[in-house]
């Protein structure tokens, strides 16, 4: 339905765009008459191409997640049960051919992370100043696996998941000999299609060389399905990676959809409930929708498996009132589109085991079924508004435009001399009038961006003040309050060492500041963020309201005028005037939000500060043994040294956090928001043009053309009709669009 009417719209664009040409080569015609015309075909064919509705796949480890994206595009792309290191979002669409897009990451950005993860690692000494760890130097990668070797193994498990940092230089290094010959200066890309699409999976499910890559991209010939939607299979919500979550968040933002997977054979935990409540504070929950996928082993009947997906469904309640939830085996449907040729021996038996549960199956077609119309019907829904019916408005402003100047033209070349130049000077007074409206409302418009950049300004600012804003001084507070359980590092410190376990100390506690960061404070930054979206968005949207009368008494006094003179003019019915929707105005501009993603930069001076403190205790320690005083408890003096680091490690951080929130508080500001304000106001103005201009036609440069003998009367006359004619079906077939698309959104 959608690619129907995505295609009638392309259509009505390409005749239009070829009509304005033709009006521009009539002979007398000035150069640059159509030029707005013009860029608003070329924006509406840009806009109808490159806009992407995305769909985000989201939900705990093992849920499915794969599997459903599988099943929807019908066969085993993605690698099913991945590892959980990987932290791409892999993003899939339908195409022409199989392909499989990675784009790897570059030297710098992988010496980058791993001179993050070594801060304060014992034996790696970091490079002076403008100098880098490379870990092309086998020198360097000899270094790397022998201070990962030297660590405690009991110590790499922290709050009981893996060291993120000794995971990450462990996978850098695993994958090091496999990767070195694609990596380069800059961001590689490697395509593997048709038959060595499954290659993907070797970097997708690897997780030493998933941690080298930047980007997936999926494109899959399977389904028949329109290109400018977007599935996306996120990481795992309850991954231990912090990062993981981080670039989840900045991937919702984009979406126009989001998929919530549950496991029947899991139900709902705590971290679906932390997730959910995430998504509330992000301001992105109103498009959720949930999946309780169903392993159908689990279950014994049909009624225990209602029972778990009704309980599941009022637990789900409890954060999202009135939840739209499907429940179907994405498996099941993944089996039968492979066919029992496709799958191994021991899945052909389970599925043809279950299909002998023909109550069970049929109760989970149903919810596929009833899945897929609905995820077809919100896409289509959001993309016919956002897309068709804004774009079929503009459509319509060229076409009656383009009728209205050619029409308002025959009626010229039909006066003699001395009227044709009285109406001249009338329409010209007429034209004038429009612009002055058309420059007040400009002028009036860069006031309103001012003062609500002002406003704006302010609101971000109090937001993100380090002592009162909403957020830094939570962080502040998590930072100062911190508390490392020394005595669990006590016992191993004569077999770790002091540098080892300030260094293990340093990962626990930079790890639980990610977490805090990811799970606390982004979602509540971006909360806020669509708040000023939403705002920003009102403010202009009561600009029009106000506007849009004058807008109508502007062009009403000048059709009024010209009819008075006697040139033709068609009136066509035009809705209230309207601000576009702020997602569409930031995809047409190019603004994207700041990542959320938080890089901590530490130095290595930490350590030696700590170890030279040790230094001096040690030497204190020697004079105690002198007066033959023994130290209160075993390790006194290395405990003393090791708080003394922890302690600097929190100062440090707490100056990095409050520079960090500095910046990204005026990446928000000038890099965002404002450029949102002048873009959305830039793109009202344009709309009121648009209007201005499909009335104020130029009707004197062909009457010139005519008197000069450089057209003959008769042959512009049947240009200019022919143009008339052709605008008047291409507004009449853009209104019966505009009906089916009323129809489909219904």
């Amino acid at each position: 339905m959608y690619a129907e009417l995505k295609t009638r719209a392309l259509k009505l664009e390409d005749e239009l765009s070829g009509l304005v040409d033709r009006a521009g080569a009539v002979p007398g015609v000035a150069d640059d008459f159509f030029k707005g015309w013009k860029k608003t075909c070329q924006r509406i064919r840009r806009q109808l191409d490159d806009e992407i509705v995305r769909v985000a796949v989201v939900g705990p480890i093992k849920s499915g997640k794969s599997t459903v994206v599988n099943a929807f595009f019908k066969g085993d792309y993605l690698k099913r049960g991945a590892g959980v290191i990987t932290s791409m979002v892999t993003k899939v669409r339908s195409g022409e051919r199989l392909r499989a897009t990675l784009v790897l990451k570059s030297w710098e950005e992988v010496n980058s992370d791993i001179e993050r993860a070594v801060v304060m690692l014992p034996s790696i000494k970091l490079p002076p100043e403008g100098g880098r760890l490379d870990i092309r130097d086998h020198d360097v990668r000899q270094k790397l696996n022998a201070a990962i070797e030297n660590l405690p193994r009991e110590y790499l498990i922290t709050k009981d998941s893996r060291n993120m940092s000794s995971v990450l230089l462990s996978n850098y290094l695993a994958g090091y000999d496999d990767v070195a010959d694609l990596i380069g200066e800059n961001a590689r890309t490697l395509v593997f299609e048709q038959d060595r699409f499954a290659m993907h999976r070797d970097f997708a499910g690897s997780d030493r060389l998933s941690v080298y890559l930047k980007d997936i991209r999926l494109d899959i010939d399977s389904v028949d399905m329109d290109r400018s939607i977007e599935i996306a299979d996120c990481q795992g919500s309850d991954s231990p990676n912090p990062l993981h979550l981080a670039r989840i968040q900045d991937y919702l933002l984009l979406t126009n959809l989001t998929v919530y997977v549950i496991s029947s054979r899991i139900g709902i935990r705590q971290a679906d409930i932390n997730f959910l409540s995430m998504i509330d504070s992000m301001g992105i929950s109103d498009n959720l929708v949930f999946v309780v996928n169903c392993d159908l082993d689990e279950h014994e009947d049909l009624h225990g498996l209602t029972a778990l997906a009704g309980r599941i469904k009022e637990e789900i309640s409890l954060i999202r009132p009135d939840p739209e939830v499907y429940v179907f085996s994405a498996l099941l449907n993944l089996f039968r589109a492979l066919g029992s040729g496709k799958i191994g021996e021991k899945d052909a038996r389970r599925l043809e085991r279950w299909e002998l549960e023909k109550e069970m199956t049929a109760f989970c077609d149903k919810g596929w079924h009833e899945f897929e119309t609905s995820l077809y019907h919100n896409l289509n829904s959001r993309r016919c508004s956002l897309l068709i019916r804004n774009n079929a408005d503009r459509l319509l402003l060229v076409a009656s435009g383009l009728e209205q100047w050619a029409l308002a033209n025959v009626g010229m070349l039909k006066e003699d001399e001395q009227s044709a130049a009285a109406i001249f000077e009338s329409t010209k007074k007429q034209k004038e009038k429009l612009e002055r409206a058309g420059e007040l409302l400009k002028s009036t418009l860069d006031g309103f961006s001012r003062k609500l950049k002002k406003e704006l300004r302010a609101e971000i600012d109090r937001f993100f003040d380090p002592r009162a804003g909403d957020v830094a001084p939570e962080v502040t507070a998590f930072i100062r309050n911190y508390k490392v359980e020394l005595g669990k590092y006590e016992a191993g410190l004569s077999m770790a060492g002091f540098s080892n376990t300030l260094y293990m100390v340093f990962q626990e506690f930079r790890q639980a500041l990610d977490v805090f960061m990811a799970k606390s404070v982004n979602p509540r930054i971006m909360g806020f963020i669509k708040k000023l979206e939403g705002r920003i968005g009102e403010y202009f949207g009561s600009i029009a309201e106000s506007y849009d009368g004058m807008v109508r008494d502007a062009i009403a006094e000048y059709g009024n005028a010209m009819k008075d003179l006697g040139v033709p003019v068609r009136a066509y019915s035009q809705g209230p005037l309207k601000v576009r929707d702020i997602s569409v105005v930031k995809s047409n501009s190019g603004i994207d939000l700041p990542s959320s993603v938080l890089v901590m930069n530490y130095t290595g001076k930490i350590r030696t500060e700590a170890v030279m403190r040790l230094g001096v205790y040690s030497v204190g320690k020697l004079f105690k043994k002198l007066l033959k005083k023994p130290p209160k408890r075993e390790k006194e003096w290395e405990i003393k040294a090791l708080k003394d680091g922890i302690s600097r490690i929190k100062s440090e951080t707490e100056k990095t956090m409050l520079f960090h929130f500095k910046n990204y508080r005026e990446n928000i500001k000038f890099q965002y928001v404002f450029r949102l304000v002048d873009a959305v106001s830039e793109s009202f103005y344009n709309t009121v043009l648009d209007r201005f201009r499909a009335y104020s036609a130029d009707i004197s440069s062909i009457r010139e053309a005519v008197s000069e003998r450089r057209i003959d009367k008769e042959q512009a006359a049947s240009l200019l009709n022919d143009i008339a004619s052709e605008a008047l079906r291409c507004r009449e077939e853009i209104a019966r669009l505009k009906q089916d698309v009323v129809l489909a959104v219904d």
